[in-house]
């Protein structure tokens, strides 16, 4: 063999060693792993507690059972939610016991919320906490975009209808037109969810 083949030969050697080297220490990263699947919203309320600013004493939701409901969950700092609130203080004025319970969940700190409740008169029920309040508005899924955000359920917790963003006259005038409809037994529950679907 002469020195030039030699050369030559020891040249193709060292770079198969190398790349085999580098291949055993510099591994491609695996292949990243799929996003975990996105929550679906659940088709009841969860069950759960928050301080009922009236009283300061913890209330679940099930207090209402037996009742259509429209969770409302807002927060002092938001501007929409602050706008549709006498929407939601005009239905409950309006309808009482008659029609959906509007109930608020605060997403914010009591004393804010106090302040604000006091200032502009919200007299509907009007829940609040922070972390859990947050918890609850997260357990609906990916409807949970950010605030406001309205959850409208039957009287036995099925939950109808979650809007996010905030609401319009017309849309809570649909909502009423629906849960009075299921209420006198001409609209069944498949309907009232469909007739609520986003289109």
């Amino acid at each position: 063999m002469t020195g030039k083949l030699r050369l030559l030969v020891l040249v193709a050697a060292c770079l198969a060693a190398g790349y085999f080297t580098g291949r055993a220490f510099w591994q491609e990263p695996p292949p990243e792993s799929p996003p975990p699947p996105a929550r679906a919203a659940p088709l009841s309320l969860p069950d759960f507690q928050l301080t009922d600013l009236a009283t300061g004493q913890p209330r679940r939701i099930t207090d209402w059972r037996g009742r259509a409901v429209l969770l409302n969950f807002w927060a002092t700092w938001c501007a929409p939610c602050r706008k549709e609130m006498p929407l939601l203080e005009q239905l409950h004025q309006e309808r009482g016991t008659g029609g959906p319970v509007v109930i608020g969940i605060a997403i914010d700190r009591e004393e804010p919320v106090r302040l604000f409740v006091g200032e502009t008169g919200v007299s509907y029920p009007v829940l609040v906490g922070q972390e859990d309040a947050m918890a609850v508005a997260e357990s609906f899924g990916p409807a949970f975009v950010g605030l406001p955000l309205t959850v409208v359920a039957a009287p036995g917790g099925e939950i109808l209808a979650i809007h996010s963003g905030e609401l319009h006259p017309e849309d809570l005038a649909g909502i009423v037109k629906v849960v009075d409809a299921l209420a006198a037994g001409s609209m069944s529950l498949a309907q009232a969810r469909a007739a609520l679907k986003p289109h």
